[in-house]
């Protein structure tokens, strides 16, 4: 399934400031609604110069963000398997995320 129009929304982009990092914990003022970047990026609104949907966001501090953005996340030795381990690990960020996001009120279910 594809989507036509993105999913914007500042609300929860903005509810990432303070919070710390869902996948190394640090809580350092460096935390940001970072977007998905695995293997199935277009298929969320990923574009190029385009950002996919802000409901595929992870919290994630300055350091962790950069090593999804340049794929430096998994240790497998195979790159089919390192893309696909990138994309589960961020995937399952992306879930902790709104997990936190209905916690904290700002989804509304």
């Amino acid at each position: 399934m594809t989507f036509h129009s993105n999913i914007r929304s500042k609300k929860l982009l903005a509810a990432a400031k303070g919070q710390s990092c869902v996948n190394c914990g640090v809580n350092d003022d460096t935390v940001v609604a970072a977007h998905y970047s695995g293997m199935r990026q277009h298929a969320f609104g990923k574009g190029k110069g385009i950002k996919g949907h802000d409901l595929c966001i992870a919290d994630l501090c300055a350091k962790c963000h950069a090593r999804f953005d340049q794929y430096n996340v998994s240790t497998l030795d195979s790159e089919l398997l390192r893309d696909i381990d990138q994309s589960e690990q961020f995937f399952y960020l992306i879930m902790k995320t709104l997990i936190r996001r209905v916690n904290d009120g700002v989804i509304k279910l």
